[in-house]
């Protein structure tokens, strides 16, 4: 894997799509790798590379409680995912 430089990675952030939408754009199947992560104020943008070249990103909040995930910050708590099928 190719080192991110800080500049690489605010690019990389410029052109990622949220990691939760992934099957919407029909990545949710291929594999992902970190890269790094892009922090602005309180908001850290934790970046990944699918095996196409694709950017995704995921959010955590830094809060008095320490790092949480954004909807943890949004909501107090985590929300329980129910899948169809």
């Amino acid at each position: 894997m190719d080192a991110y430089t800080q500049e690489r990675l605010e690019e990389a952030l410029s052109k990622a799509y949220n990691y939760e939408s992934r099957a919407g754009w029909k990545a949710e199947g291929l594999s992902t790798s970190y890269i790094g992560t892009v922090e602005r104020q309180e908001r850290l943008y934790d970046l990944h590379v699918d095996t196409r070249g694709s950017y995704w990103y995921k959010v955590r909040i830094r809060t008095e409680r320490g790092i949480v995930s954004e909807e943890e910050a949004i909501f107090g708590k985590k929300i329980k995912r129910y899948r169809k099928g």
